[in-house]
């Protein structure tokens, strides 16, 4: 079980599971009950992400790396061909007629 992620707070660290778990593998966050430390202790010292099975790694570090390059590059909002409702950019598919975004 490796220590697959060092994050900056427990939300982070949520997010990164969730992308990994979307990816097909299991992971857990560690440190949560470590969070009062986080003053004294730089969150990255407290709060982890371990992947459950080490044969991901690999696959786990890219997911990961795509996760951080698209939080630095964040998606624009967008213009729905649908409706014509204006979408924010993290969003896949138009929240008032369901169109999905367009790929470009």
């Amino acid at each position: 079980m490796p220590l697959i992620y060092r994050a900056a707070s427990l939300v982070e660290a949520q997010l990164v599971v969730d992308e990994l778990k979307a990816g097909g593998m299991q992971a857990h966050v560690t440190g949560s009950y470590l969070s009062g430390a986080i003053g004294e202790l730089p969150p990255s010292d407290v709060i982890g992400v371990w992947l459950d099975e080490s044969q991901h790694r690999d696959r786990a570090r890219a997911l990961i790396d795509d996760f951080e390059a698209a939080r630095r590059h964040p998606e624009k909002d967008w213009c729905c061909a649908g409706c014509q409702e204006w979408v924010g950019g993290a969003f896949g598919a138009c929240w008032q007629c369901g169109q999905a975004r367009p790929v470009d």
